[in-house]
């Protein structure tokens, strides 16, 4: 028994490109959460006007200026991210751990004993991590609605239309020759499959990898009131995604019995950055700051690998990896292309409290995700389609970060919260898929010694497709991130 798709639906049943180098990887690389050390991740990442904490350097250059002292600063985290997934009625959840260094940073303060004219100048080197990527997520559920092999035949880069030997070897070509579709006899471009409607569904994600920031700062100190400083950093992208999709055939609708489809990605690269930034003193207490960072603009490296199998009732097993038209087997495909991030603005406001009791900041954030942009490298290929894609469904977005520090003592008592607005438009099927996150944290400080204790949870909620497909219910998941920094510091 078998299912003919036909000609009508392609492009109606099954939509969305197949491959890498698309709209959700420019996303994934341009958004940022600020907060790399306990501090100022306990606080919400809220130092746009405050400075005098590494974490600043990364979103407002003029905290390096803030400085009164050298300064040695490292930070281990440790974290841990659940995922839960509701498809097609059915729930599942899954885990993953991670340890890393958050921070590690040196800054050089000189400060002369005049109190007019430029009174110090501090320089700054270290890293910044920005985002984790370690995740795993099941997703799981009956479908009778469609199958993947719908996908591979009617979708816009489908098999239909197209002759066998023609067909991309990483995609479509596998489901072929695992015969997860064929051609209808007869018609050497048309194509069926055995897979019948209501299979059990199954996609278990693990992703891994990071972005972070390599930064060089300078900053200096006019009558400690207005404090300027300028950042350049050497970004760094290591991405891994390793997805196995598999379908059974529970309900035994025919000779087919089940099918995995292995996807593996792996993404590293570098970019380069630019932010300038102004801290203002109008009075005691209160700080007012603002930074602007230009685009990031990133080389990339997109190296994939795809495998499919397949089982029949019949006792038949087949293995199919991509092969080019003589048979032979082709090795991981490689894709060098770069990305454009948007421009940034961030303003901030800090009230510090009376008889230096602690601090209450907040600060704003703009990002234009509709300016993102791939570019090709080595021609051949212009990105037009994926950069429409781009202004279509992503938008402007805003992003509140609030927090609050009490002193008591050598003794502190944080706590923050940040909202980071969603980057998809009106009308998408993610356009409430914003994060938000609640903070807090204490900490010891005494003249050459601090030690600081952080703890962030961060909460998004989106809906996700295993392939994408006009009839088919997307996942509704729900994401939770807790994390442990710890940050020590040495000044001399």
């Amino acid at each position: 028994m078998k299912r003919i798709i036909t000609i009508i639906l392609s492009g109606v049943l099954c939509t969305g490109p197949g491959f890498a180098q698309n709209e959700s990887d420019a996303l994934r690389f341009s958004q940022k959460f600020f907060g790399s050390t306990a501090r100022a991740g306990a606080m919400g990442g809220a130092f746009a006007s405050l400075g005098g904490d590494f974490s600043s350097l990364g979103y407002n250059p003029a905290g390096i200026a803030v400085y009164r002292t050298t300064e040695f600063t490292f930070t281990p985290a440790f974290g841990y991210d659940d995922i839960s997934s509701r498809y097609m009625g059915t729930r599942r959840s899954d885990t993953k751990y991670d340890f890393g260094m958050y921070n590690l940073g040196f800054v050089a303060s000189f400060n002369n004993d005049n109190q007019t004219g430029w009174v110090g100048t501090n320089f700054g080197f270290g890293y910044n991590r920005y985002n984790n990527f370690n995740r795993n997520k099941v997703v799981e559920g009956v479908n009778f609605e469609s199958s993947i092999a719908d996908y591979f035949i009617a979708g816009p880069y489908g098999a239909n239309g197209v002759y066998p030997d023609d067909l991309d070897p990483f995609w479509e070509r596998l489901a072929f020759d695992t015969y997860v579709i064929d051609t209808v006899p007869g018609f050497p471009t048309w194509y069926e499959t055995p897979v019948m409607l209501g299979q059990t569904q199954r996609e278990v994600i693990s992703t891994s990898g990071n972005t972070g920031e390599w930064l060089f700062s300078f900053g200096a100190n006019y009558e400690h009131k207005l404090y300027l400083g300028a950042t350049f950093g050497i970004e760094s992208v290591n991405y891994t995604r390793n997805s196995n999709y598999s379908e059974f055939d529970e309900l035994n609708l025919s000779d087919f019995d089940q099918l995995l489809f292995k996807k593996n990605l792996k993404t590293t690269g570098r970019g380069y950055s630019f932010k300038l930034g102004a801290i203002y003193r109008p009075v005691e207490f209160v700080r007012i700051g603002g930074s602007v960072h230009l685009p990031t603009f990133f080389t990339l490296t997109d190296e994939y690998h795809h495998q499919m199998e397949s089982w029949f009732n019949s006792g038949d097993y087949y293995n199919a990896e991509p092969t080019n038209i003589q048979g032979n087997r082709i090795g991981p495909r490689l894709k060098e292309y770069s990305l454009t991030t948007p421009f940034r603005a961030i303003g901030g406001v800090a009230f510090m409290l009376p008889l230096q009791l602690g601090v209450v900041s907040v600060d704003y954030e703009y990002v234009d995700y509709t300016t993102m942009r791939l570019r090709e490298i080595d021609g051949g290929y212009d990105f037009y389609h994926e950069n429409q894609v781009i202004q279509d469904v992503y938008r402007p977005a805003g992003n509140i970060r609030a927090g609050a520090e009490l002193r008591l003592g050598m003794f502190m008592v944080r706590g923050g919260f940040a909202s980071y607005g969603s980057p998809y438009a009106s009308g998408q099927l993610n356009e409430g898929a914003g994060y938000t996150v609640y903070s807090g944290g204490i900490g010891f400080r005494e003249r050459t010694f601090y030690i600081d204790m952080g703890y962030t949870y961060t909460a998004n909620e989106y809906y996700y497709m295993p392939y994408e497909c006009a009839i088919i219910d997307p996942s509704f998941n729900q994401s939770s991130n807790s994390r442990f920094l710890l940050t020590t510091g040495i000044r001399f």
